[in-house]
């Protein structure tokens, strides 16, 4: 009798540090596959469909194929609900939302900043390395190729900085290399859509006209501030 009760209590032993076992793995199992969807989880996301406030805009230029610039007109809005400023604009065939949160509008108007200084000081250099100088940050980014195609979207970086063209110094937002998974595409081709990463180029006067949507106290009063006209040449200063 006494040796068949040390045999149950043995089984019950063993049962109990099996359940155990399996608790802790389930439970560790569970525990990186909630931190693999935060690593996933965008930090800072915009939907298309939030409410809006048209706030303006202001144009800017775009590399050619080949050689030159050409000119884009950048619509500016504002999205209360996400305190994200939005400049929309189309390149080739693709349209691109920049989202701004206010992390990536203060990096902004600092890196503009150092420009004015460097600009005023004449400590500017013909280097394509200088395209980056005034740091980086991370906002969001939506691009459809169509109206009616399905929206991309990626969190990347706005590097600003500066570049020469035609001898003269533009301001310069690189939005960095974007690429959406579609996990539910049928081929692995249609699986990864990119979007590579490229320069929106602004005069001095250009910039400091797109600095004033980035302001805060602009933003805080977007609704009883008319938008104001821009100019809209491309106006060649040369350095």
């Amino acid at each position: 009798m006494l040796t068949l009760l040390r045999e149950v209590f043995m089984k019950i032993k063993i049962i109990s540090l099996f359940l155990l076992v399996f608790a802790l793995f389930g439970c560790n199992s569970f525990k990186k596959q909630i931190d693999i969807a935060k690593q996933r989880e965008p930090k800072f996301k915009v939907e298309l469909k939030s409410p809006k406030v048209p706030a303006g805009s202001v144009e800017a230029q775009l590399e050619k194929m080949f050689f030159g610039l050409k000119k884009v007109k950048v619509n500016v809005t504002y999205s209360p609900v996400e305190d994200a400023l939005c400049l929309e604009f189309k390149r080739n065939t693709v349209t691109n939302y920049q989202f701004y949160n206010r992390s990536n509008r203060a990096a902004f108007l600092k890196a503009l900043e150092k420009y004015l200084d460097d600009y005023d000081s004449r400590n500017l250099v013909n280097n394509k390395t200088t395209k980056k100088i005034y740091g980086s940050d991370e906002g969001f980014l939506i691009w459809k190729i169509t109206k009616v195609s399905a929206q991309y979207r990626d969190n990347i970086d706005f590097s600003f900085g500066y570049l020469f063209k035609e001898k003269s110094p533009f301001f310069t937002i690189t939005q960095g290399e974007a690429e959406f998974e579609d996990i539910f595409a049928s081929t692995e081709t249609e699986r990864y859509n990119k979007n590579g990463e490229f320069q929106l180029f602004f005069t001095r006067a250009q910039a400091m006209d797109l600095a004033v949507y980035f302001d805060p106290e602009f933003l805080q009063n977007l609704t009883s501030i008319p938008s104001g006209a821009v100019d809209s040449r491309i106006n060649y200063e040369e350095y």
